[in-house]
């Protein structure tokens, strides 16, 4: 079935290699240019369960192989991968009327020069619906898109989990802590880390990573943290952080969609030992945190 994606919100579309693809825990990320970012296999979401009329389109896909469109959702970029692409059309939209709701994630449909009814995807609620089921295939509640869902899982492709070129793993026992409001970002960045071979904690805002390391029961050897949070920011979890003794060593890299040098500087006056910016750069981020880590252990001496 064809669906129709506004090309205004279409960052890129490339074809979709195996060996681009990482799985953990079922949930595949895609490696861009030194990026990593989810990727939503279509197929896997959007099935019928119910008889239905197959129709043959007149023209041959541009692209007859499986192709990956980039959509920016926020700060944070997903992958969709289809199976083939008819390229881009001018099209009128065309609102469905009636008394039987769309289906979430689409707004509407066009009709084709062959009379084919093509359903137009509205991208950012089709990830917050995908979201709401758990991302796993595994329902949570709410309306199914196309019938239910499919229980097949995602196609497991093998992860690297060698260190990257040129750089040491580092010791297993260290610890990073995520503090992040996004449950994505947290999963990914989560990722990146343990496929470098740390072990990570995460904490869901400044106040939850505050209790976590003020309350004694969690040590580890560095953090990475957001800025804009719920409850207690960034700053606010610097600010605290920095102010106990214990500690003081404590490298706390920002990792933020803000960029401008007011924030940066900002941060670094309160403790930060390092800004990134989303998106991050894989290999950038897992060398600059294991500097970070070995100069706060020879303070620590």
């Amino acid at each position: 079935m064809r669906l129709a994606f506004p090309t205004d919100i279409i960052e890129e579309m490339f074809l979709l290699k195996a060996d681009q693809v990482l799985v953990t825990t079922g949930q595949p990320i895609l490696e861009r240019d030194g990026y990593l970012l989810p990727l939503i296999y279509l197929g896997q979401w959007l099935k019928f369960h119910c008889p239905r009329q197959s129709m043959d389109p007149e023209s041959a896909p541009v692209i007859n192989l499986p192709t990956v469109l980039t959509i920016a959702q926020g700060n944070q970029l997903v992958g969709f991968q289809v199976d083939r692409c008819w390229g881009e059309q001018e099209v009128a939209i065309r609102q469905v009327e009636g008394t039987i709701p769309m289906s979430p994630g689409f707004i509407g449909c066009t009709i084709l020069g062959d009379g084919q009814i093509v359903p137009l995807v509205d991208a950012g609620k089709l990830l917050d619906w995908i979201h709401d089921q758990g991302g796993d295939g595994t329902s949570k509640g709410g309306a199914t898109p196309m019938g239910t869902l499919s229980p097949s899982s995602i196609p497991q492709l093998n992860a690297d989990n060698s260190a990257t070129d040129g750089q040491q793993r580092p010791i297993a026992t260290n610890r990073i802590l995520i503090v992040d409001d996004s449950v994505n970002v947290r999963r990914f960045l989560a990722l990146t880390l343990e496929k470098a071979g740390y072990q990570v904690e995460q904490a869901k805002d400044g106040q939850d990573a505050v209790e976590k390391l003020l309350g004694g029961d969690l040590q580890v050897q560095a953090v990475i943290c957001d800025i804009e949070m719920p409850r207690l920011d960034g700053y606010g979890f610097l600010a605290r952080i920095k102010a106990d003794p214990a500690h003081r060593w404590l490298p706390i890299a920002m990792l933020t969609s803000r960029s401008g040098d007011k924030h940066r500087q900002l941060a670094m006056s309160l403790g930060a030992a390092a800004y990134f910016t989303k998106p991050y750069k894989e290999a950038e981020l897992l060398q600059s945190l294991q500097n970070l880590i070995s100069a706060s252990q020879s303070h620590a001496l």
